[in-house]
């Protein structure tokens, strides 16, 4: 079955049980038919009666879900995990008995079509008859309902986290066991349909109760044992679940979320995986800039221009990698009134277009244009109101997006503000003045997004293919005027 088509049948399975239970009378949206008040306070109690043998059984099935993700797979584990689902099932089956029972010796009597409503869903409440664990959607009481092993997060709802930095690959891999479980998953949903109608027989049967918990005990152990092998497959290969997505997948029952609604993971500017270091913490390994200004020292690239010593622009680049779409990581601090910025996509070698004072003259000689840099900039000066902004360094284009915008550009041409970010005054409250910036780079195709400590600054889309921001290029770091410039924890995640 399409995957669509699996989560849309769950859904209005899950919908059709709350509104059952919610529903007093047939009026009223469906439900157990003519109930009447005294049959719907009997059925309410039943529920609460039931309410701690559902909550073994959930307990159960996420323990089974636990045992088939087990890495590496544990049959007898299964095997005992599966045998503490059956009886928990049959204590829940045993206990609807005795209820329905007392219901059906009293004035609450429930005639033929209400006891099929209720043998339907109708009025389940505590979980009705059962689901599939923490994946599933949620019922009245918050106990997983009806058919809940087919879903995939269907009970996680709007503000839960994505599956943690998963891929797309490992994405397309759990979907896809999810599908090849779909007919285990529905006979094993079949299986406790038919428990729960066995429980709400006249006269009781516990002879088929008993054959009904079997029934559902050999669905589950099919089910878990494919799980585990599928999931044995799927550790054996290059998109391997580590530790953190094994838990969630364990909490999401086996199933990849796909709930509408999941929120991203939480900014965490600390979180390098997929991401190389362009910066040893020592040296200048990589980098090329005039070392009368450039140095490691501290643990962090070191830039600085002094009155005795004035740099004017100069640039120190990383020559061992040449990237077009990435994201970059890095920490920044700016000490003085100067300013900085980090270059991408960026050369060398490029005509200077500014003219150079004779201070800096004197003190560098001639301009080498091997520690000059040509192209887009993100960036960095907490005296003034740059820092976040979009530069395109030694060219016409210059600053194409402030600080709190959002520009639709092309290259040279014209540029038009499509949406802003926020104030650029209260924006700049946000950066730093002679301490560390958490810094991140965002450059697909050509689009570009700034992003400092946590707050999008700048959007920048430069829709020219052949503009000097859209080819590949270098990193690289700036000193401008009389300032010391450091940055460290320089990481990238290069695309192409």
């Amino acid at each position: 079955m399409p995957r669509r088509t699996v989560s849309i049948a769950f859904s209005i399975l899950v919908f059709s049980t709350f509104a059952f239970a919610q529903a007093p009378g047939g009026s009223r949206g469906g439900g157990i038919p003519n109930v009447t008040p005294e049959q719907t306070a009997a059925i309410a109690q039943m529920n609460a009666d039931a309410a701690p043998l559902n909550q073994a059984l959930t307990a159960a099935r996420s323990a089974v879900v636990a045992a088939s993700l087990a890495d590496p797979r544990n049959n007898s584990d299964i095997q005992a995990k599966v045998a503490a689902v059956n009886a928990a099932e049959l204590a829940l089956a045993k206990g609807r008995a005795d209820a329905f029972a007392k219901i059906q010796a009293s004035p609450a009597k429930l005639a033929a079509d209400q006891v099929s409503a209720l043998a339907a869903g109708a009025g389940a409440g505590g979980g009705g008859r059962g689901g599939g664990g923490a994946a599933g959607g949620r019922g009245a009481s918050g106990a997983a309902a009806p058919g809940a092993a087919a879903g995939r997060g269907g009970g996680l709802g709007r503000g839960a986290i994505t599956f943690p930095h998963a891929t797309a690959t490992q994405a397309k891999v759990l979907l896809a066991m999810t599908d090849d479980l779909t007919k285990l998953t529905q006979a094993l949903t079949e299986a406790r349909t038919a428990m729960t109608a066995a429980a709400y027989t006249e006269p009781r049967n516990d002879a088929a109760i008993q054959t009904k918990a079997t029934a559902v005990a050999t669905a589950e152990l099919a089910l878990a044992s494919a799980r585990a092998t599928a999931f044995a497959k799927i550790q054996a290969g290059p998109n391997k679940l580590d530790a953190e997505q094994l838990t969630r997948l364990i909490a999401d029952n086996g199933n990849y979320p796909t709930t509408n609604g999941l929120e991203g993971e939480p900014y965490n500017f600390n979180d390098h995986r997929g991401y190389v270091t362009l910066f040893d913490g020592v040296s200048l390994k990589g980098w090329d800039g005039n070392p009368k200004f450039w140095r490691a020292e501290g643990g962090a690239i070191v830039g600085e221009s002094t009155p005795t010593n004035p740099s004017g622009n100069t640039y120190i680049a990383y020559r061992d990698v040449v990237a077009k779409d990435f994201t970059l990581k890095f920490e920044m601090k700016v000490e003085g009134t100067g300013g900085s910025g980090l270059q991408y996509r960026s050369k060398t070698g490029i005509p200077w277009l500014s003219g150079i004072s004779p201070a800096v003259t004197a003190n560098v000689g001639p301009v080498n244009l091997a520690w000059m840099m040509t192209g887009p900039q993100a960036d960095f000066w907490p005296s003034q109101v740059y820092t976040g902004q979009f530069y395109s360094e030694n060219t016409p284009m210059r600053i194409m997006a402030w600080r709190g915008e959002v520009v639709e550009g092309d290259g040279l041409g014209g540029r038009r503000i499509m949406g802003t970010i926020g104030d650029r005054a209260e924006l700049g409250k946000l950066v730093k003045m002679n301490d560390w910036n958490e810094y991140i780079i965002i450059a697909r195709g050509g689009t570009f997004i700034h992003v400092v400590n946590g707050q999008l600054m700048a959007v920048m889309v430069d829709d020219d293919p052949d503009s000097s921001n859209n080819q590949p290029g270098l990193f690289g770091i700036e000193i401008e005027a009389t300032t010391k410039v450091s940055v460290r924890n320089i990481w990238l995640k290069k695309l192409n």
